[in-house]
């Protein structure tokens, strides 16, 4: 049911099916189209810079394909639904996530740590076409 707790890990993860018709954080909260139109503008900037730029190799190209996949999942709740479905809490984090927000981030943090790799070893972190 929408808005009741399922404990999972009682003190630190909890189960809760909420409607988030802004961005991460809270952020535009209400305005679904404008957050939807940024989602596909972001996409296909990342598109590009995995296509032309070789987006830092093999970890790049995954860490890529986790926020492109993120993105696409939530913006297919918010054409179907009006808005994504968090459903996950936990203790540590400040709000609310689903599926397609943890891969969002998991995405951009390994992007960071291949930049930071790439850099540490004296190469540039994407390759010039």
């Amino acid at each position: 049911p929408s808005g009741q707790d399922v404990v999972a890990i009682h003190g630190w993860l909890w189960f809760r099916l909420l409607s988030n018709s802004g961005a991460t954080l809270g952020l535009l909260s209400g305005h679904n189209q404008l957050v939807g139109i940024l989602s596909l503008v972001i996409v296909a900037a990342l598109a590009v810079l995995a296509l032309r730029a070789g987006a830092g190799g093999t970890l790049g190209a995954f860490a890529v394909g986790a926020i492109v996949g993120g993105a696409i999942g939530n913006l297919v709740d918010r054409v179907r639904l009006g808005s994504v479905t968090d459903f996950i809490e936990i203790r540590v984090w400040p709000t609310d996530f689903n599926l397609a927000d943890a891969a969002i981030r998991l995405g951009v943090a390994v992007f960071l740590i291949g930049l930071v790799i790439e850099l540490a070893r004296g190469r540039p972190a994407s390759k010039e076409s």
